[in-house]
């Protein structure tokens, strides 16, 4: 019997939010399950597309590339950073009292989902708590970039 409750004991406390998952406060259990599946896939979608400039850590590559970590631009134009990462950009921009000159490269061919699940890694990450973004806001926000 101890070993049974042993067993319950661990997979009720040893699977939840301090086990390494992250957890969103205003989200419901389905919507929960979707930031963490986003969660999952935007940090390989990262790892594929934006580690080389914005380095495994977030913190970018000196005044190259800027970091994403504690980033101020991140979280004030998160609209903008949607139409950066889909269309890239040869505007100069300024992040944490930095100007940086990059060139971002457009990702063209990932789609709103993609984007969605890479921003909201990048929201949640390195000390960033900027929260959960769904698909259909990022393509609201690539609707209004398209315009300008």
């Amino acid at each position: 019997m101890r070993l049974f409750l042993l067993v319950c004991g661990f997979f009720l406390f040893g699977c939840g939010p301090g086990s390494g998952s992250k957890t969103h406060i205003n989200l419901d259990v389905a919507d929960q399950a979707k930031f963490e599946k986003y969660l999952i896939q935007g940090k390989a979608i990262f790892k594929q597309n934006c580690v080389n400039c914005h380095q495994d850590n977030g913190l970018g590559l000196r005044k190259l590339f800027p970091p994403l970590a504690a980033s101020d631009y991140l979280e004030r134009n998160q609209s903008e950073v949607a139409c950066l990462i889909k269309y890239g950009s040869k505007i100069p921009i300024t992040v944490n009292g930095v100007i940086y000159q990059p060139t971002m490269p457009a990702h063209a061919s990932l789609t709103h989902l993609e984007i969605a699940e890479v921003f909201t890694y990048i929201n949640n990450s390195w000390g960033n708590e900027i929260g959960f973004i769904e698909a259909k806001k990022i393509t609201e926000w690539l609707k209004n970039c398209e315009s300008k």
